[in-house]
């Protein structure tokens, strides 16, 4: 996959994700501080979905950014992916390990930006007035912070897309080969 191909994955998965990006913009589902308990384990539980969805849809929004014939299209991608899984299992587990040393990474970039530029303030005003919350949230701060977060986040599932694009290719592949070569297959092709 050219590096242009791989930009433009990249700019479809970060489209397919928008819910992401806006989850993540609303400190009072992200951050303790901004919010109650309640609201930052709704966050939570949402999070967790979206990045499962961003997951299981990786291989549709990398085909809808580089599609092959026959092999990788927006509407065979899944079931491609699977395929790969069933087939190539331990190469497929590599490339999800792949996604969660991006995600990682993404989250340590964050909390290195957040302790450079921080996004949450003493409040004051709570001082004498009971009612004014704890913390200030420094919102263009705040929005930095999700920002880089969303771009690891996204190339996380672009690069996981891109690997699964390529195994499935490469297994579309090894089965034409085999069956043009009457059928038989070394070990070394499957």
């Amino acid at each position: 996959m050219s590096l242009v191909s791989f930009l433009r994955g990249w700019a479809v998965t970060a489209l397919g994700c928008l819910p992401l990006l806006v989850l993540l913009l609303i400190p009072q589902l992200m951050r303790s501080r901004a919010g109650s308990e309640s609201l930052l384990m709704i966050g939570m539980l949402l999070l967790f979905a979206l990045l499962i969805a961003g997951v299981v849809l990786a291989p549709v929004l990398s085909a809808i950014a580089a599609p092959v014939d026959g092999t990788w299209q927006p509407r065979t991608a899944l079931r491609s992916a699977r395929d790969v899984w069933r087939r190539r299992a331990g190469q497929a587990w590599l490339a999800l390990g792949m996604l969660v040393v991006v995600y990682g990474a993404g989250q340590a970039v964050g909390y290195l930006l957040a302790e450079a530029v921080p996004y949450v303030h003493d409040n004051p005003a709570s001082a004498t007035d009971p009612s004014a919350p704890l913390w200030v949230i420094d919102y263009p701060a705040y929005v930095l912070q999700a920002l880089v977060i969303y771009a690891f986040t996204t190339l996380a599932i672009t690069a996981y897309g891109a690997r699964l694009r390529a195994l499935a290719i490469g297994l579309a592949r090894s089965t034409t080969d085999g069956v043009l070569s009457g059928g038989s297959f070394s070990s070394a092709s499957s």
